[in-house]
């Protein structure tokens, strides 16, 4: 058996072939048929002037290593493109990405509860919440109100994950209003209940899930391990520069990001949340003084949960007067900066090896991209010399990083943060949904959730993805039980500056490392 690699063109295309020179012409037109598609019997292979015959040996036609042959034949009448040409899933517009794919379940509005509503889709998709309340330790038929609240969630999101079509969240509704008294106000005017401030609902629920979810051997909660940080706050006296500064340390739920006109970004908002001026008494001037305040992160969690501070009080009207101003957030969120030195020398490596592949797999596409802008200029150039093969450019060189990065991050992961369990070892973050309100007061107006959906849907098929075009990521818009897929750039106008769906709370999710 002696094997030879050959190149047969065809139809402009080059195709490398491996061959037993010992077979027949037959072989090689059935290896051509897979290829091409095109027949056997409608081949007509070429080699230096003759032509190949089925039953010979290709022995018989001296051919030689990395000969070229032509080959001429068209597609079968059965194999004819399709009338109606096959759409990519990158390809398809949102109104026919709406019509084609299955929708996830919105939530029935029981009488101005989109705050719970859209509360309830973004905190779905944290997807370790769900695990940690089925595995709840707490009794089923515990007396405790917020134990009962979890239980309530937690059979809410399994219907949501499981069930097709709007689902009424009736028995979660009670189970908050029995625990949060505020949430049964009614309107005495209309007999309806008012509507809520989304951000006190978002923190009642994770303060109840976080004490009604009980873990084996008292370990810490998921809400305290994932979803909590630390910060660490020095004050300093204004008005008694010599006074010892202090030190406190205390745990956060969420991160403010503060509005005035000199914020145009949030980590223009998230830096003068964490300076701010307060009045204290003071142990040197034995009366109450002006400190001023300076907040460093030395922990951060898995999910980073961020409150826009839109709403301030209004004394003559007696209402939460809301700040429309457009505040700019990334949908890729460094915290390096906000960090303690210490927690900032910690996340210092992962954090660098993280950008550089990303760099590194930036200048991958584009490489790939200027090989496809060749081909197409040039179908007989060779795609090898663009650095892509085949089929398939970068399949093999990406499948045979991700074992060498997972060994790598491991190595370079501060021992601390390795055991600390829930912990962002790395600063950096995505966002994965977002909480927008419409209206000028908290208490009016209308919440809803746009989460995203990452990359490629689930339910797409391989023939329907293309890997020469770089994963856009899908958004779900779920405005009660309303829900539509929409285009990442309406995300961006989610951030203020009009009577549109303004920012209230972003939700961002640790890079993944790997």
């Amino acid at each position: 058996m002696t094997q030879i690699n050959i190149v047969v063109k065809w139809n402009g295309k080059k195709f490398d072939v491996e061959i037993d020179t010992e077979e027949s012409g037959q072989v090689l037109k059935s290896i051509m048929f897979s290829l091409t598609g095109v027949e056997p019997d409608r081949q007509k292979i070429l080699i230096r002037g003759k032509t190949l015959k089925d039953d010979d040996p290709l022995s018989s036609y001296n051919i030689a290593p990395k000969q070229v042959l032509m080959m001429m034949g068209s597609l079968g009448e059965s194999l004819k493109a399709p009338e109606q040409p096959i759409k990519f899933i990158e390809d398809m517009s949102y109104e026919e990405l709406n019509k084609s794919l299955k929708q996830p379940p919105g939530l029935i509005n029981l009488g101005n509860t989109c705050y719970m509503s859209a509360t309830i889709q973004c905190l779905l998709s944290i997807k370790e919440l769900t695990s940690a309340l089925n595995n709840n330790q707490a009794p089923k038929q515990s007396s405790d109100l917020k134990v009962k609240l979890t239980h309530s969630l937690r059979d809410l999101f399994e219907s949501m994950n499981k069930k097709e079509g709007d689902v009424m969240p009736h028995v979660f509704l009670s189970s908050l209003r029995a625990v949060y008294p505020q949430f049964s106000e009614k309107d005495p005017r209309h007999n309806m209940y008012k509507q809520q401030d989304a951000d006190e609902c978002w923190n009642g629920i994770l303060s109840a899930v976080d004490q009604g979810v009980k873990t084996e051997n008292n370990e810490p909660s998921f809400v305290s391990s994932h979803l909590r940080g630390e910060i660490v706050t020095t004050y300093s006296c204004i008005e008694a520069p010599d006074e010892p500064k202090t030190e406190h340390k205390e745990i956060f739920g969420k991160i403010d990001c503060r509005i005035d006109k000199t914020v145009n970004y949030l980590q223009q908002g998230i830096k003068l949340s964490l300076s701010p001026k307060i009045t204290k008494h003071s142990p040197t001037l034995n009366r109450d003084a002006e400190y001023m305040a300076s907040s460093s992160i030395s922990r951060l969690p898995v999910y980073l949960t961020v409150h826009y501070l839109r709403f301030f009080w209004k004394a003559k009207e007696a209402v939460d007067a809301k700040i429309l101003k457009n505040v700019k957030f990334p949908f890729e969120l460094d915290m390096s900066e906000f960090c303690t030195k210490e927690l900032a020398e910690k996340v210092r490596p992962v954090r660098q090896h993280l950008l550089k592949l990303k760099e590194e797999k930036e200048e991958r596409f584009k490489r790939q991209k200027i090989a496809k802008i060749s081909q197409v200029d040039d179908p007989t150039a060779d795609s090898s010399s663009a650095g892509v093969s085949g089929a398939n450019p970068g399949k093999s060189e990406k499948s045979g990083e991700s074992s060498l990065v997972s060994a790598s991050l491991d190595s370079i992961i501060d021992e601390s943060l390795k055991q600390d369990v829930g912990c962002n070892p790395s600063g950096l973050y995505d966002l994965v949904a977002v909480l927008t309100h419409i209206g000028r007061n908290a208490n009016s107006g209308h919440y809803i959730a746009w989460v995203r959906k990452m990359d490629i849907p689930e339910d797409a098929s391989a023939e329907n993805s293309r890997e020469d075009k770089p994963k856009e990521s899908y958004w779900y818009k779920f405005d009660d039980d309303k829900v539509s897929i929409v285009n990442e750039s309406e995300i961006y106008k989610l951030m203020g500056g009009g009577d549109w769906h303004t920012a209230y709370i972003t939700l961002y999710k640790a890079k993944p490392l790997e």
